[in-house]
């Protein structure tokens, strides 16, 4: 898994590119993002997007020195389910 250093003052952009996984012609139609774990000081997702082949979601805050997993599930069109996820460090930057 993908571990990302982010500070927490920082608002960041973080995407998926599923075009290595999507079979031709197949499209995502519902992309959801989560960030665990969540509650107090937990980052906060805001502006998910989907262009094409490409989701994002933009992330804020979280806690200095804690570990959070940034997940994307994705449904298609053929009714397939994927997840991806990536790591966010929260450490002065």
């Amino acid at each position: 898994m993908t571990v990302f250093a982010k500070d927490p003052s920082s608002t960041l952009d973080y995407s998926f590119d599923w075009s290595g996984w999507l079979a031709p012609g197949e499209t995502i139609t519902s992309p959801s993002w989560t960030v665990t774990p969540a509650g107090g000081g937990a980052p906060v997702l805001s502006g998910a997007e989907q262009e094409g082949e490409v989701t994002a979601v933009t992330v804020a805050g979280g806690v200095t020195g804690n570990r959070y997993r940034l997940s994307c599930q994705i449904e298609t069109d053929q009714g397939r389910i994927a997840e991806r996820s990536a790591a966010i460090r929260v450490m002065e930057v």
